[in-house]
């Protein structure tokens, strides 16, 4: 089966912060209980996300753990830098919520971009940041557009995997991937309202970031 996806990339320096709650609230995926919560984070090695038996669910378009993902996609990252020798990242929730709010606007307001035309607040990849609270020295953003076919659904890891493999094919994604300069890393994923021709596309933000 042919596989299409979309690439796009972005790097921004911060420097001012607020809040984000309103724009969280609004993203049902968000705010839903999930098998992994942000403290589960704080020891665990891409190796050991990799064990878990919770991640050999497949990803179920229409019910998936949101969580879940972003985490997949964290540790994916990590797993990747790790082939490089290159530092791993620590996870920023901040980071993550900014993602979150991409792509949920990407979503519901059906765009792909760095850009949001449609809310000057969450416009570009350094107010979503400073919306979340992130007043960080160096900000990237990879943007990707995928699907999973509705017959053969992936489980948590081989998603996210697929993702990570595809943007290393892209220089500018790639670089943002193994670049030591960021140290912290936040995930958004979210599938898309309905599917199309069988498959089932899905948007998602990470976002790379160094405090000062």
């Amino acid at each position: 089966m042919k596989t299409l996806f979309l690439l796009a990339t972005c790097v921004f320096v911060n420097f001012s912060f607020s809040q984000a709650d309103a724009y969280l609230a609004a993203i049902p995926k968000y705010n839903e209980s999930s098998n992994f919560e942000d403290n589960r984070y704080e020891k665990m090695t891409w190796q050991q996300f990799y064990r878990l038996e919770e991640i050999n669910e497949p990803v179920d378009p229409m019910n998936y753990d949101s969580d879940l993902m972003n985490a997949a996609l964290f540790f994916a990252i990590n797993k990747y830098r790790s082939t490089l020798g290159v530092p791993l990242l620590s996870f920023e929730p901040r980071l993550r919520d900014a993602a979150m709010i991409h792509s949920d606007q990407m979503v519901r307001r059906n765009f792909f971009d760095h850009t949001n035309l449609y809310d000057a607040k969450v416009k570009m990849p350094n107010n979503r940041a400073e919306l979340c609270g992130f007043n960080g020295e160096h900000l990237a953003e990879n943007l990707a557009r995928m699907f999973v076919d509705m017959q053969n659904l992936p489980n948590y890891t081989q998603l996210a995997d697929k993702v990570i493999a595809a943007l290393s094919k892209s220089k500018e994604h790639e670089k943002h991937m193994r670049d030591p300069k960021y140290d912290r890393l936040g995930t958004g994923f979210i599938f898309e309202n309905k599917p199309t021709s069988g498959v089932f596309y899905f948007r998602t933000s990470q976002n790379f970031g160094k405090n000062w």
